[in-house]
Order: C-alpha cells, then sequence, then structure tokens
C-alpha cells in the first residue's frame, strides 16, 4: 500500500471518527452518498470524453506549430492564444447558448436539443484544454535536438518516420509530467459544467444542498467535504497512472535529478 492511498484511508477514518462522536450528522452524511455516487460515475464519463479529445486536438495543433510551413503554423497559434486567454467558465457558456441559438429551429424535440447542447458544453472545455496541451506537446517536440532528426533522415527515413520512431517518444517522454497536471485541472474544471445542467457531482450536489440544508443547517459543509473526496479520488487515480506511465518510460542516466 502507497503512502498516498494509506494517508487517503486515515483520512476517511478521521471524518468517520468526527461523525461517530457528534462532530456532524454522520446519517445525514451517509444518506447523500448514494446521490454522490451518481454524480461522480457522471464527471467519470465527462472527464474519459475530455481529456482523450483535448489530448487528440492538443497533439495536432502542437504538432502544427512546429512546422515549416507559415500557414499552418500562424492558424495554430492564433487558436492555442485564443482558446488559452478565455475563461473555461465564459467558454462553456458561449457554446451552450450559442448551440441553442443555433440549433433550436432543426431541433424541436427539447429534451434532445439539451443533450446536444450539453456535449457543446463538454467540447467547449475539451478545446479549452487542448489550447494548453498543445503548448505542452510543441515543448516536449522542440526539446529533441534537431541532430536526431537529420541524422535519422540521413539514413533514409522519411519526416513522418523519424517523428514517430524518433521525436514522438523522446517527446511524450518530456511531456508526461506536463501533461499529467494538465489532467489534473481539466478534471476540476468539469465542474464548471453543472451551470449548464450537468447532473454531475457538482450539479448533484447543489441539488442536495438545496433540498437538505432546511433540514440539516451543516448540510452545505457536509456534502462539500463528500464532493471534494470524490474529486481526491479520480484525480489521485489519474496522477498515480500518470507516475506509473512516466516510470515506464524513464531511461536510465536521464532521470530528472533529485535534491
Amino acid at each position: 500500500m502507497g503512502l498516498g492511498t494509506a494517508a487517503t484511508l486515515a483520512g476517511f477514518g478521521v471524518v468517520v471518527w468526527l461523525g461517530s462522536i457528534g462532530v456532524y450528522d454522520l446519517p445525514y452524511a451517509e444518506h447523500v452518498v448514494p446521490a454522490l455516487w451518481q454524480g461522480f460515475l457522471v464527471s467519470v464519463l465527462i472527464v474519459a470524453a475530455v481529456v482523450p479529445l483535448g489530448f487528440l486536438i492538443g497533439f495536432f495543433v502542437g504538432w502544427a506549430r512546429t512546422l515549416r510551413h507559415p500557414v499552418v503554423r500562424a492558424a495554430a497559434a492564433v487558436y492555442v492564444d485564443f482558446f488559452r486567454s478565455m475563461p473555461p467558465l465564459v467558454l462553456i457558456a458561449f457554446f451552450f447558448l450559442l448551440g441553442l441559438a443555433a440549433l433550436r429551429t432543426s431541433i424541436t424535440d427539447f429534451f434532445l436539443l439539451h443533450s446536444v447542447v450539453l456535449w457543446l458544453g463538454v467540447l467547449a472545455l475539451a478545446l479549452h484544454t487542448a489550447a494548453y496541451q498543445a503548448e505542452i506537446v510543441r515543448a516536449g517536440i522542440l526539446s529533441v535536438p534537431t541532430a536526431q532528426s537529420e541524422a535519422a533522415e540521413s539514413i533514409g527515413l522519411t519526416r513522418g518516420q523519424t517523428m514517430v520512431r524518433v521525436v514522438l517518444p523522446q517527446a511524450f517522454r518530456v511531456s508526461l509530467p506536463s501533461l499529467g497536471n494538465e489532467f489534473s485541472s481539466v478534471i476540476k474544471d468539469t465542474s464548471l459544467l453543472s451551470v449548464i445542467g450537468w447532473f454531475d457531482l457538482s450539479g448533484l450536489a447543489l441539488v442536495q444542498i438545496y433540498s437538505g440544508i432546511l433540514v440539516y443547517p451543516l448540510a452545505p459543509i457536509v456534502i462539500w467535504l463528500e464532493v471534494a473526496a470524490f474529486y481526491f479520488a479520480i484525480t489521485f487515480a489519474l496522477n498515480s497512472s500518470i507516475r506509473v506511465l512516466e516510470n515506464s518510460f524513464k531511461v536510465p542516466g536521464l532521470e530528472a535529478a533529485h535534491p
């Protein structure tokens, strides 16, 4: 058992102990867990859509920023500058509202229309994180010495083969820590989707607070503590997976220096 897992279990133990001695209403805390669990599953679904889509877009945009073609490079730079300058909440709101305005005449079914525009909010979040990941990918590609690419081409490899076999493996290893940080950030940013009607972890937490605050005044504190625990769980799982990948891509002699 790792130190992180042990610390997590110890933290949950302390929380349960505080409830058992009457610091807060433990039965109420247990009562809202099933609803929050449903929201947690929705959040996992959103993360499973945003992270791969954002990485895919970010990879191609970051790669485009390293190409010699000035038009492609400039277009990729405009994309990065635009989406990095926009707060994710603003992008989600605009995609949602513009989607409603553009699709309300072609989609007459209200529930179908609402489902579509909800996913447009997910797309907005993916495009936002892709701009940051593009810069990470670009930095990773540029970190590989050009002499290696020239040497690969001199032995007959095409530019595509050089990119796949020489540049990308090294760039991916260099970029992993930064990508892990961005993935962690986007997990927390998914909570912003509750403002457009997603019943994710944060959305269902608000529902539980509004319905329970008159019954139990400490409901907001208890619920948000449980929400924090759920977000910690998914972020911890992803960070652990990234660390496993980092260890599998380590090259003897090229590890980062330790203090």
